[in-house]
């Protein structure tokens, strides 16, 4: 009798994912403001998309086969409702303002939904900030969808694939433009490349979009509404992804603390990025140029704090690293002072830096990417508060 419940338990979740996917859609088409939605630009949106061609993004039902309890966890969340249907074009609101000087939505759309196509050409996005919002297009013939699960030939389980066959399945998704979990510094810059507004349409005066949100931090969100790591048990939620828990051994402890210091290096990264790509010189006189700095300026504070604990822990039972250690992080630290300290900042300049951020991020995780000798930010934890919102426990 009990498995009987059980099955009937499973068909009906399965049911109402069905039904639930049924409307998670908006298709564009003549008359509808997404049906002029055009492709996403790398430098309007962000530079880290494998492609801005919407062919290669395959939608949310996609990913449901494998992901059943992400996909749910996904509808409770802002990122599935503070979407395109929630616009309100009927008010004074930003997306209308936005819609009555430019005729479409395009920005929009870059952010709160996923843009897709079907046959023949059709084009329309998927409401919500969606899988590959934040995984990266999974589509086409080099596509990472029907890659990055295949553990061997046939009916190869996770525990039986080869460290060889490991290895070449996450460099080919990797190829593929893939920002998977393990990646935290590439998945922080693709949080941040939203969070963070860079586009001057959208920042005008006119419009009135804010450049950054400042209620924004990573961990918060982390630990709390986009938790969705059910991989290895679609019952538990579990406080670290689970595949990379795996594979890598990281507790959860050990990646928040990478993801403190990542998450400021990829703010400067990606505000250095959108000052490299304002239209004009000119632009740097502007509100949104100052806020940008601002937000470049906000995060090496952090990262100087960071450093100088790291460097000199306030708990005596905590060993302190060498100057070598956190050389990466002085580097991102010496390049803000030098932008910092020009007359007339540049866009060249900015883009050289924001080089310089990436190339620096990078070394620090090769170097200190397990997050095993930052124990000293523990520190910090308490500073960032409870979890936003709820998690899922199926």
């Amino acid at each position: 009798m009990g498995n009987r419940i059980r099955t009937i338990s499973v068909i009906c979740c399965g049911c109402l994912l069905f039904i639930l996917t049924g409307w998670i859609n908006l298709h564009g088409d003549d008359g509808n403001p997404s049906s002029s939605i055009k492709p996403v630009s790398a430098t309007s949106r962000n530079a880290y998309h494998r492609s801005a061609d919407r062919s290669l993004f395959m939608g949310a039902r996609a990913c449901l086969d494998c992901h059943r309890s992400e996909f749910a966890s996904w509808l409770s969340t802002e990122h599935f409702n503070n979407t395109i249907n929630r616009f309100e074009l009927d008010k004074d609101t930003i997306a209308k303002r936005y819609l009555e000087k430019h005729g479409s939505l395009d920005r929009c759309y870059q952010c709160h939904a996923a843009p897709k196509q079907k046959r023949f050409g059709r084009k329309f996005v998927e409401t919500g900030t969606s899988c590959e919002s934040c995984h990266g297009a999974s589509g086409g013939e080099g596509g990472w969808l029907n890659r990055h699960a295949v553990y061997g030939p046939n009916t190869t389980h996770l525990e039986q694939e080869t460290p060889q066959h490991f290895q070449n399945r996450i460099d080919f998704c990797d190829q593929a433009g893939m920002i998977r979990p393990g990646r935290q510094y590439l998945m922080a810059k693709q949080c941040m490349s939203c969070h963070l507004i860079g586009d001057p349409e959208l920042i005008s005066e006119d419009i009135g979009h804010p450049v950054s949100f400042d209620k924004f931090e990573l961990l918060p969100y982390l630990n709390g509404e986009v938790r969705h790591n059910f991989h290895l048990n679609q019952r538990n939620n579990a406080k670290s992804p689970t595949l990379d828990t795996l594979r890598r051994g990281l507790s959860p402890t050990q990646r928040q603390r990478v993801y403190m210091i990542v998450e400021q290096l990829a703010k400067i990264e990606v505000a250095f990025n959108y000052l490299a790509n304002l239209p004009n010189e000119e632009a740097f006189e502007e509100r949104y140029a100052d806020e940008l700095i601002g937000i470049v300026e906000d995060g090496a504070d952090f990262l100087d704090e960071y450093v100088e604990v790291l460097l000199e822990p306030d708990d005596s039972d905590v060993p302190p690293l060498n100057e070598a250690a956190v050389e990466s992080l002085t580097i991102v630290l010496e390049e803000f002072e030098k932008f910092d300290d020009l007359d007339e900042p540049t866009r060249a300049a900015a883009a050289d830096s924001a080089r310089i951020v990436s190339k620096a991020a990078n070394q620090f995780m090769t170097v200190m990417g397990d997050g095993s000798k930052l124990e000293a930010l523990d520190i910090f934890f308490e500073d960032f508060g409870d979890p936003v919102g709820d998690i899922l426990q199926p």
